[in-house]
């Protein structure tokens, strides 16, 4: 018998649990700390810039030829693009959980290749990134000054020089990212009249600053093959590329035999402006820049948090004076203050469990054992789980808490069977008692940790997301119960051979307590006794507890994962289509003074000119980001971030000129935008912009009818006004004109134009051409614009165009190569997302013409997916138990009686969960 090898040896049973705590303490020290397990499929991202594109344009040239040979990728789940008024396009292709992402980057990149010839000449000058994305933000770090001393584009650029690399290299930082793009350009504003006058077009000025704003490899004199006289070498060095508006404003267009010549700056203005100036970023009401800085996968939030911290200390001590850099927002201050209740709620279980042994077993020695060999579980249950490379997160820690209630059962096993031995035979020594003790029990002690095993094994096979967390779940218990079950044969036994000793009777509060329970279990004895008479009424009562389960699961709310008080909360603002920034940035200092009078946010930040829900930048948009204070100073209910959305919602419908819309941020940061669900609706058909927005109208009006779901909307409106040019074809050609140099000259005025890079600060920046401010103010800018023909006369452009005012969407979404339009919505009080995502598929079935499908995303689509595998989970659980009970038990009969009782404890389980939410529900009411 193994055991008795270790009675014998003692210290080496201990060395191999010593050998097993090392292990799991090291493992500790090096785990990944995170929320949750990694469940966040990854993701790749196509970016791609048309400047001065509209959204139509955008989605026709770029989106659809490249979304058209992506679809299908290997393993990919879906993909969501965005087209922007504002010239920029984003594609997030979705992908299998346990994917690499750098192979799926280089699968959809191997795609964008295939597209790349069809796409416009400007998108490939500006270049396609293809990279896997970081979706788990960590933290909004902000850049402000303590006076206007700094402007927005000083700090911005400081930090893309001086900041953003240090950030990158920072070990389990994923992406650093400003929000905003006010990075460094040398911009050429033209005037247009001036132009036109020395019948010049924007093209003659592209041309010379390409041609003279080049970098020259001018060669070497004196290399080889050279006569064998030659004596030296050396490189020949002009200067290529300019670096100052001076040098630019130098330039020379046309040059006159006479000498004269004529140069940029006579008809432009040059200066080291902003590459894109659309958006604004602020801190508490103040101008700011800020870095959103995401993990990188399998990255400890932890540790990666105080690196940053190191470095953005590191990097602050070279800040111009005035300068400050703070972490506003942090993700792993609620990772910590969760792992942190977890790990004390592991420890009042520990000592729980400790005084219960003590009180049972009513002896300190015995109480040893149990008390040292749980631990050895636990802790050496992180080798294992770093060795498959699992995180230390809430369901793993919870886990583990669970696991102290079973590996104890078997030191508990162990040292009741030796003291009963010792008991029966006072003679027998210590050793020997043991031994015969463990020829008892070594059997029982597998057995138990096989039918243990049996159930959690098959939940490892559980694919998805939902099988991802139950796998850590399982993996962690398991590992804590093989430890255990190693523990009991080994150490336990080795630990009665050395702490037990023979006793008589118990005597004091001790003694009556052993006979207190003595008394309970023997009128539980007797109960049973007479039950056994009545045996039917034991199977009508689990019957009853069956029908039970049935009629409480149906109660019981279904959801994914529940949403939580996560300490921040996002606000998204979205004024009428073609308002301005300037009147964005009026309505946000309101939400901001709003968010003022809210005494648990501490923080707040205010991005305008971007809408995080559809992920573009926009003029009319705006999100906020409002940090709550610490979790310790929002005890009250009516603090938290549930209350919080609900009072500023409320208190924002006092500002008429936007729509205001808080929300909480979703369970999973990286699965969707926003809490509650993702509503794709499909154009199947290719209907106009138009006819979706009425469809849209229909769904949402249906949606908010049913009491089943609350807050259903969508950002989507197809009537944000823009000006359209028609222009005479025919005529531009009978006058001479190519209708390219119709195009560029508009781009040039009106959008900016990128002509060629230049080299300062040891960084490559833009050059970029565009029409003074006043040139393109209003609709009389058209009528100023002139394109030179092949004669060389200039041709207003209002000769051949006319120009009338149309509506249209600012952004078009495509969701897996069809135009889509995304609605987000959420439960209303008391439902749960499961039901809420049945009553939105209601609706929809209801209320969608033919030619329209919908799709679920984020969040939605893995709850979706992962339904109906609870009951295959425990069906297998169930077999496997069933077939491992008849192995053990030698019969095909007494394993039924084992696990009828297993439906006693299901019902205890769904009914605690539904009291639970009934509670939480009853509270939230309570606080509102």
């Amino acid at each position: 018998m193994i055991s008795s090898v270790f009675i014998d040896r003692p210290r080496l049973a201990i060395v191999i649990a010593i050998v097993t705590t090392l292990a799991g303490l090291l493992a500790l020290s090096r785990i990944p700390i995170a929320q949750l397990p990694d469940i966040v499929p990854p993701q790749v991202q196509v970016t791609a810039n048309y400047p001065g594109a509209s959204a139509a344009v955008l989605e026709a040239t770029v989106a659809q030829p490249l979304e058209a040979q992506i679809v299908g990728v290997d393993k990919m789940l879906y993909m969501k693009s965005s087209s922007g008024a504002d010239g920029t396009y984003t594609l997030t292709v979705s992908f299998e959980l346990g994917t690499d992402p750098n192979i799926d980057t280089v699968n959809v990149n191997n795609r964008v290749q295939t597209a790349l010839a069809q796409l416009p000449p400007e998108v490939q000058a500006q270049g396609l990134t293809v990279q896997k994305k970081s979706s788990s933000i960590l933290q909004f770090v902000l850049l402000y000054g303590d006076d206007s001393k700094f402007d927005p584009l000083f700090i911005t650029n400081y930090a893309v020089i001086n900041v953003l690399d240090e950030l990158s290299r920072t070990p389990g930082v994923g992406q650093a990212s400003l929000f905003g793009r006010l990075n460094y350009s040398m911009r050429i504003w033209f005037d247009v009249s001036r132009l036109t006058s020395l019948g010049l077009s924007p093209s003659d000025v592209v041309r010379a600053v390409q041609a003279q704003n080049i970098q020259a490899a001018v060669g070497r004199i004196g290399a080889r093959p050279v006569p064998a006289d030659q004596q030296f070498q050396m490189n020949v060095q002009t200067q290529g590329r300019l670096t100052t508006p001076d040098e630019f404003g130098n330039i020379v267009i046309r040059a006159s035999a006479n000498g004269s010549v004529l140069r940029v700056r006579d008809v432009a203005r040059v200066e080291m402006g902003a590459q894109n100036d659309d958006s604004d970023s602020r801190l508490n009401g103040s101008p700011a820049v800020g870095i959103g800085i995401y993990l990188a996968p399998g990255a400890n939030a932890i540790e990666t948090a105080n690196g940053v911290e190191a470095t953005l200390n590191k990097v602050g001590a070279r800040f111009p004076e005035g300068l400050k850099v703070r972490a506003v927002y942090d993700s792993t201050l609620f990772v910590t203050d969760t792992i942190r209740e977890v790990i004390k709620t592991l420890l009042e279980a520990f000592v729980l469990v400790a005084i219960v042994v003590f009180l049972f077993l009513g002896n300190v020695r015995a109480t040893i054992v149990p008390v040292i060999a749980v631990p050895v579980s636990l802790v050496g249950a992180f080798a294992v789980m770093l060795a498959l490379g699992y995180s230390a997160n809430t369901v793993s820690l919870l886990a583990l808490v669970l696991a102290i209630g079973i590996v104890v059962d078997d030191a508990i096993v162990v040292v009741e069977n030796v003291e009963r031995v010792m008991e029966e035979e006072p003679d027998l020594p210590v050793a020997d008692a043991t031994k015969k003790a463990m020829e008892q029990v070594t059997a029982p002690i597998i057995a138990i940790t096989l039918v243990l095993l049996s159930v959690f094994v098959p939940v490892g096979f559980i694919p998805g997301i939902s099988g991802a967390l139950f796998r850590q779940f399982a993996v962690t218990i398991s590992a804590a119960m093989v430890i255990s079950a190693i523990n009991a044969l080994t150490l336990s036994p080795a630990l009665c051979g050395v702490f037990l000793r023979h006793s008589g009777a118990r005597r004091g509060i001790l003694g009556r307590i052993g006979r207190g329970i003595d008394h309970v279990r023997d009128g539980y004895s007797l109960i049973v006794h007479r039950l056994l008479r009545f045996s039917a009424v034991s199977l009508v009562l689990v019957a009853f507890f069956g029908l039970g389960i049935f009629g409480v699961v149906r109660l019981t709310p279904t959801g994914f994962l529940p949403e939580e008080d996560q300490g921040v909360f996002f606000v998204n603002v979205q004024l009428p289509d073609g308002a301005s920034v300037n009147r964005t940035t009026e309505v946000v200092k309101q939400v901001e003074n709003l968010i003022k009078t809210m005494p648990q946010v501490q923080d707040t930040i205010s991005i305008v000119g971007y809408s995080l829900l559809d992920s573009y930048s926009a003029s009319n948009n705006a999100f906020l980001v409002a940090k709550m204070r610490p979790f310790e100073d929002r005890t009250k209910t009516a603090d938290s971030v549930q209350a919080s959305i609900a009072q500023l919602f409320s208190a924002a419908q006092q500002i008429r000129t936007a729509i205001v819309f808080p929300f909480n941020l979703p369970p999973v940061i990286g699965l969707s935008t926003s809490g509650g669900f993702e509503f794709q609706l499909e154009n199947l058909e290719g209907a106009d912009p138009a006819s979706m927005a009425s469809v849209v109208q229909g769904l949402l009006a249906a949606a908010n009818r049913d009491p089943r779901l609350a807050r259903v909307f969508s950002t989507y409106t197809a009537n944000a006004p823009s000006l359209n040019l028609d222009i005479d074809r025919e005529k531009a050609q009978s006058l001479g004109l190519n209708v390219n140099d119709v195009f560029t000259t508009l781009q040039a005025t009106l959008g900016g134009f990128f002509i060629n890079n230049f080299n300062l600060f040891g960084r490559t920046w833009q050059v970029n051409l565009q029409g003074e401010a006043e040139n393109r103010r209003d609709n009389s800018a058209f009528w100023n614009i002139y394109i030179r023909n092949a004669q060389g006369t200039m041709v207003p452009l209002q000769s051949i165009a006319v120009l009338r005012t149309v509506t249209g969407p600012q952004v078009l979404t495509r969701y897996n190569n069809y135009r889509s339009v995304t609605i987000n919505g959420g439960p209303a009080p008391g439902v749960a997302s499961g039901t809420a995502i049945a009553a939105m598929a209601e609706v929809a079935a209801k209320t969608l013409p033919p030619g329209y499908s919908y799709e679920w995303t984020g969040t939605a689509f893995q709850e979706q997916r992962a339904a109906g595998q609870t009951g295959i989970i425990l069906g297998l659980a169930l077999l496997f138990a069933f077939l491992f009970l008849v192995a053990l038990y030698e019969s095909w009969i007494i394993p039924v009686p084992v696990l009828l009782s297993v439906v006693v404890g299901v019902l205890g389980a769904v009914a605690g969960v539904m009291i639970a939410n009934w509670t939480s529900m009853r509270r939230l009411a309570w606080s509102s």
